[in-house]
């Protein structure tokens, strides 16, 4: 087997990881309040997961952020492991010995996903809209993937869901990873 293969192969073990926790604990919106019967979401569902929540109490609006943040850990968590498995084989850089190789496929996800971690790791975590590069994150993350922002004047929260962004991050990771060890 490859490097390459080999670091792939520890990204789609992260992606399993990621898959099977969301799936366990995926976002549930305000107005399920006073529910104790529902599904994963269609996007598990079609991944084979295809679980029922049958709860003991009607879920609270308290139970419903608490769960919320159970996801948002498990997507962050997988950000920096993401990042730190594609540091470990050197793949990027890290304390900016070197660069991200602009010139291979993949390389605007890498860097995404290093400047995500930075913010993740070495802050709260909650994106802060006062910050010129976290601010430029944001958006730089909403026009690539086209995913639903909140006003990022005032948003708390960068968007970090599972199908629209962590899965075609951890895809372009896979084709920087392929093309770092393809013979030029």
């Amino acid at each position: 087997m490859s490097e390459a293969q080999r670091i792939i192969e520890q990204i789609d073990i992260q992606l399993r990881n990621l898959l099977n926790i969301r799936a366990m604990f995926p976002t549930i919106k305000d107005n399920m309040v006073g529910q104790t019967k529902f599904q994963t979401a269609p996007f598990y569902q079609n991944k084979g997961l295809n679980i029922v929540f049958n709860l003991s109490s009607p879920l609270t609006l308290e139970k419903i952020n608490e769960i919320n943040e159970i996801g948002r850990w498990a997507n962050q968590s997988f950000i920096v492991r993401l990042c730190a498995l594609l540091e470990s084989y050197q793949v990027i850089p890290q304390n900016g010995q070197r660069h991200i190789n602009q010139k291979l496929d993949g390389h605007e996800e890498v860097d995404i996903l290093r400047r995500l971690r930075n913010v993740i790791a070495h802050t709260s975590g909650r994106y802060n809209p006062n910050n010129p590069e976290e601010k430029k994150l944001y958006m730089r993350i909403a026009e690539k993937y086209s995913v639903k922002i909140k006003n990022p004047e005032t948003s708390t929260e960068f968007s970090l869901d599972i199908d629209t962004l962590l899965f075609p991050l951890a895809d372009g990771c896979k084709r920087y990873v392929n093309a770092y060890y393809s013979p030029s």
